[in-house]
């Protein structure tokens, strides 16, 4: 179990490892997410066809039966060991291909001749190689021998009379040499010895073995592989040795043979085919031989010996002739093959080693010869070659037949009687004419001949008499007309004459009459000439073509383009260019929206075929200028700013002219197209985003981004649920394998997609429900108006603009421009649409209702009920109306009774219903008695009076609390001193159960006066005088308790005013003030009874004001009470049902 359990979690992993990596290769290509899974899908076939037939090609490699299929792929030891041979030099040749420097190497084939020890003691530097000057042994396989500026590749002679092994190695060594730069040629190496032997079946058969040997090259590379005969061993050939040692050192190290300057042709049967080899080293010899003189070191043997040397040495020419037959004489066995070379090279041993030998004649040959010999190419050319003799036979049979076919045609296009054609027919065979192309095969070798009988021609139109026009005259009038004509009509002169112009320049290329004649003809008043009216347009456009190419024509074209100058320079501002035409209508609203004004409308030049108009004219006159003009840049440089204001404007204008409060009702065909995303505010968004296309991003103003960004969404959103679920787990997945959690592009680019498609979802919700309604209902605004009573969702329209806002806030939360909320108010057009549709239904809904629920009952069985009863029926039913199917469609405001709204869009209810419910309803109509302002005011007016109660009960507790309070008196006096004295002083305390007194005759008089809170309201001071009485009152629950406290301290001094009437003789008296004394004792529960007593007051106070407040309140009528309305004056419609 626990087995089964590994396997099926490791098969596991293996899927989900492998979708990860299929998954971040398909990201990092871009791939799309079917190629992705299709991948994944095919590494997982190869996999388990690889697993399930691994041990089945294990059992096959290994066992008996595949051995023999892979014999001819596999490599024995000895290929093996030949194959890293190879390697190691071809490494080296191809390093330094790559280096782009010439190293050319070449191929050394012999049998025992000593090549190799030729090699080595040559005495040259080697490079990348054992480089030890060291006893040459016999080459097993082969070696690389890297000189200077050469290198040579000297096989064994095991390859050509070895065992089938060798020649096996040496096929796939053939093939290796073909994978790497082609060598400069094959180097045969002969022995001296066999030539001297003159043997001539052995010669042969060794001849036969090397040229099978390197066949497999020769038939590769071909002509290309030259062979380089190289006689090894020469120090065997009598007085060869004797002859080199009369030589000096620099003479040992030339090069002995001779080279071809073209390929000789090899026949063993020509006796001349070594004549100039041997006739260049008999020669040479000869030369040398004179230079020699008598060395006094030879003996008359030696040095007859030496003398007789160039004759004996020419006698192998017979061996090395028929050796080279067999080597080089083309048969049907070998492919041919050119040979290039004969050299002569010895190898002497050392005086002092004699183990060691030395090269002669082979220095320059590895230094100089071989390396140049690389670089030339073969002797013969290219038409000597079969090949080449056979492609100059084909190009000379190829160049007859095209010259006998070009006859032919040639003899049908040439024409007789020229003379006679009328000007029309000359004109019109010079135009067929022309249609032939100059340089077309078919005609190109009598082309001189067609030219001339064209020439003719035009000599023959040119009879027609016309008449010559001044050109600075004609010209200058055309500009001043120009001048003065309007912007638009100036502009098509200036058109007319850059087409001129460059029709002028055409012609004086010799450009064809249908190519000009398929163009814009020029204006008959700026022709050179007036023609006559009789002649066709095609024959005056030869007859201007040919004296355009006058000398007259080329001032008369001076002097157009000097004019056309004139006229593009001559306004700075360009109006000429921008003014209104017809290949650029303007743009109106009303093919977006049909209800707005025809007025409202974009300047044409701002669209894009205004553009491309603008840029066409512009590139015509430039044509015609023959350079850029300078006053056109700044328009170009700033004709994508000023594209983009104009747009920008153009979408202010129209979204102000969209009414956000205008309640109309939608067809079924305009609401399907805000759910299709075709909305007249989504086609103009569009169109908006098509026409500014060409704006780079980083010239894109910000409403532009912002615009494009939304348009974005809107393509990315219209896909199905299973594309959108793509590109969610594409995103996710890029930010999971980079190592973020969510990059701040990918989070904003997702969460404005999220919205996009909230704001969508929103949107076709509110769609289907208006399409599905087919009569008029209140379904579209339930729970519209009443938001807080509705549960969530239940209503899409409440979640419409709420949706667009977060839309706006995650599409575009750093941009708040006002050309940017111009955008967001664009697409609210949907919304509004929607609503307005919602609002125009349910209006209607809600005038049938009061038709059918108030003005039909009042207007049946009148004539049964008094005008009373009619009144008081209708009272009932507008209440019932009002508390029914209009509560939720009506709302209170300051005014009152009002319709509802929403979002700033309000039910269209008739001014006269308005009025009505203001004059007759109050605002507590549309609530339940629980809910109406005089039920709460009655609830809280019973609650305060129950608190009053409870706090006057408590009160009446607080009045029955009785207080004595002794109190002693003091004289009194005038303080500073005066001319009358106080005689004594009198303190009354006015009660409910009677009055309180203390007299004093200025003695320590003493009196207990009983005080109860809310039963004693006034307290009486008189002071007596000899002539008068000072008296002072103090009035109020609060007059005793003032009073004692202001006697705490047993003294105080009360100012004259206090005294009231009295005031006025203390003044004359000059008193100011009277020192009054009294005592008191038991003051402290006197002030705790008074503070308890008065806070319970003031809060009887507070709560008897507010029910009072609250009384003013409840004196309006009651929401039952019906002011009376004439019966008449009730509306017939109360809503604006359109």
């Amino acid at each position: 179990m626990f087995k089964k359990l590994a396997c099926f979690t490791g098969w596991l992993a293996v899927l989900c490892l492998s979708l990860m990596f299929s998954f971040m290769l398909g990201l990092w290509q871009g791939w799309g997410t079917a190629t992705i899974l299709l991948l994944w899908l095919l590494v997982m076939v190869l996999t388990a066809l690889l697993w399930h037939s691994l041990p089945e090609l294990l059992l096959l490699i290994r066992g008996k039966k595949g051995r023999r299929w892979f014999t001819k792929y596999r490599l024995s030891r000895r290929e093996y060991v030949l194959f890293n041979h190879w390697k190691a030099g071809a490494a080296v040749i191809k390093r330094i291909k790559r280096r782009r420097t010439h190293l050319p190497w070449y191929l050394l084939v012999g049998d025992r001749c000593g090549k190799s020890t030729l090699l080595s003691s040559a005495g040259l530097p080697r490079f990348y190689g054992d480089s030890a000057d060291s006893i040459t042994t016999p080459t097993r396989t082969l070696r690389w021998w890297f000189f200077r500026d050469l290198c040579v590749l000297d096989l064994s002679s095991n390859f050509l009379n070895g065992t089938a092994s060798f020649r096996q190695a040496w096929s796939k060594l053939a093939r290796w040499c073909t994978h790497i730069p082609a060598p400069g040629g094959i180097i045969i190496a002969l022995p001296m010895s066999q030539l001297m032997a003159s043997d001539l079946s052995q010669l042969h058969r060794l001849a036969r073995q090397q040229r099978s040997l390197v066949e497999p090259l020769v038939r590769h590379y071909g002509e290309r592989l030259p062979l380089y005969v190289l006689v090894t061993q020469c120090d065997t050939f009598p007085g060869f040795s004797l002859w080199q040692h009369q030589l000096s050192d620099a003479q040992r190290q030339q090069a002995l043979g001779y080279t071809w300057s073209m390929p000789p042709c090899i026949d063993g049967q020509d006796d001349t085919t070594l004549q100039p080899l041997f006739a260049h080293l008999h020669e040479g010899f000869s030369l040398v031989r004179l230079s020699m003189a008598r060395p006094d070191t030879l003996s008359a043997l030696e040095y007859n010996a030496l003398l007789d040397f160039p004759e004996a040495f020419a006698r192998l020419e017979p061996a090395l002739r028929f050796t080279l037959a067999a080597l080089c004489e083309a048969n049907a066995y070998f492919s041919p093959v050119t040979l290039k070379s004969i050299w002569f090279c010895s190898t002497e041993p050392q005086v002092e080693n004699q183990g060691r030998r030395t090269s002669h004649f082979i220095q320059d040959l590895l230094t100089r010869h071989l390396p140049a010999l690389s670089l030339k190419k073969s002797g013969l050319r290219w038409y000597q070659r079969s090949f080449g003799r056979t492609c100059c036979y084909t190009a000379i049979g190829v160049c007859a037949l095209w010259l006998a076919i070009s006859a032919s045609m040639s003899a049908m296009r040439l024409r007789s009687g020229l003379a006679e054609l009328a000007p029309d027919k000359l004109a019109a065979f010079i135009a067929a004419d022309e249609q032939h192309a100059t340089l077309a095969l078919p005609w190109l070798p009598f082309t001189p001949l067609f030219s001339q009988q064209r020439h003719n021609a035009e000599t023959l139109l040119t009879r027609i008499p016309v008449t010559p026009r001044p050109a600075r005259q004609t010209l200058e009038a055309f500009q001043l007309r120009a001048l003065n004509a309007s912007p638009a009509q100036q502009r098509h002169y200036i058109l007319q004459l850059a087409v001129a112009v460059t029709h002028w320049r055409q012609m004086q290329r010799g450009a064809p009459l249908d190519t000009l004649a398929g163009s814009s003809p020029i204006s008959d008043e700026l022709m050179q000439n007036v023609y006559p009216s009789a002649l066709s347009p095609l024959t005056r456009l030869a007859l201007e073509r040919y004296y355009i190419q006058r000398p007259h024509g080329k001032r008369w074209l001076q002097n157009a383009q000097r004019v056309l100058d004139n006229l593009v320079n001559n306004d700075l501002s360009l109006r000429w260019l921008q003014a209104p035409n017809t290949a650029f209508p303007p743009l109106h609203a009303a093919t977006f929206w049909p209800a707005l004004p025809d007025s409202l409308a974009l300047d044409g030049r701002w669209t894009q075929a205004g553009e491309a108009t603008i840029n066409h004219w512009m590139a015509e006159i430039e044509a015609a200028t023959g350079r850029p003009e300078p006053i056109f840049q700044p328009l170009r440089e700033s004709w994508p700013e000023t594209r983009q204001q104009a747009w920008r404007q153009y979408l202010i204008e129209v979204t102000a002219h969209l009414s956000p409060d205008e309640t109309l009702p939608a067809s079924r065909r305009q609401l399907i197209a805000i759910g299709q995303n075709q909305s007249p505010a989504m086609r103009f968004a569009a169109r908006i985003v098509d026409e500014l296309e060409a704006i780079l991003p980083q010239q894109a103003q910000p409403w532009l981004t912002t615009l494009r960004d939304v348009q974005t969404l809107a393509s990315a959103g219209d896909g199905t649920s299973l594309r959108q679920f793509n590109q969610q787990l594409r995103l996710s997945l890029a930010d999971w394998f980079q190592g973020n959690t969510q990059t701040t592009a990918a989070a904003t680019t997702q969460s404005a997609q999220q919205a996009w498609l909230d704001w969508q979802k929103s949107r076709n919700s509110a769609v289907n429900a208006a399409v599905a309604q087919e009569k008029p209902r209140d379904t579209l605004t339930h729970g519209l108006f009443t938001p807080r009573q509705q549960k969530p969702d239940a209503n899409p329209l409440g979640a419409l603009l709420p949706a667009l806002a977060t839309l706006e806030e995650r599409a575009s939360p750093d941009d708040i421009e006002a050309d940017v909320a111009e955008v967001w108010r664009l697409y609210q057009d949907d919304a509004r649409t929607l609503l307005a549709n919602a609002m125009a239904n349910s209006a209607c809904w809600l005038n049938e209702q009061w038709k059918s629920s108030v003005i039909w009952p009042l207007g049946k069985n009148t004539e049964k009920r008094s005008y009373e009863e009619q009144q008081t029926l209708s009272q009932q039913l507008v209440s019932n109306f009002l508390r029914g199917p209009a509560r939720p469609m009506l709302s209170v405001d300051s005014n009152g009774l009002s319709a509802a709204g929403f979002a700033g869009m309000t039910l269209p209810l008739t001014t006269e219903f308005s009025q009505f419910l203001r004059s007759a309803f109050t605002p507590d109509i549309l609530q339940d008695l629980p809910q109406r302002t005089t039920t709460k005011i009655q609830d809280q007016k019973a609650a305060l009076q129950a608190k009053v109660a409870a706090l006057e009960l408590q009160q009446t507790k607080l009045e029955q609390q009785v207080v004595k309070t002794t109190v002693t008196s003091l004289p009194a006096t005038i303080a500073g001193g005066a001319q009358v004295i106080p005689t004594g002083t009198k303190l009354l305390l006015n009660c409910q159960k009677g009055d309180q007194v203390l007299s004093s005759m200025n003695f320590a008089d003493k009196a207990d006066f009983t005080w109860q809170p809310g039963q004693c309201r006034g307290v009486t001071l008189s002071v007596t005088f000899p002539d008068f009485v000072a008296i002072s009152q103090i009035n109020g629950d609060d007059a005793w308790p003032w009073f004692v406290s202001l006697f705490s301290s047993g003294e105080t001094l009360i100012n004259s005013s206090d005294f009231g009437d009295s005031a006025e003789w203390l003044k004359r008296l000059g008193i100011k003030q009277i020192l009054v004394r009294f005592t008191m004792t038991n003051t402290p529960p006197l002030e705790d009874a008074w503070q308890s007593w008065k806070t319970n007051a003031d809060e009887i106070s507070a709560l008897t004001q507010q029910i009072r407040d609250l009384n003013e309140q409840s004196a309006h009528p009651q929401p039952d009470e019906l002011v009376a309305h004439a019966l008449s004056g009730f509306p017939d419609n109360i809503t604006q049902c359109q």
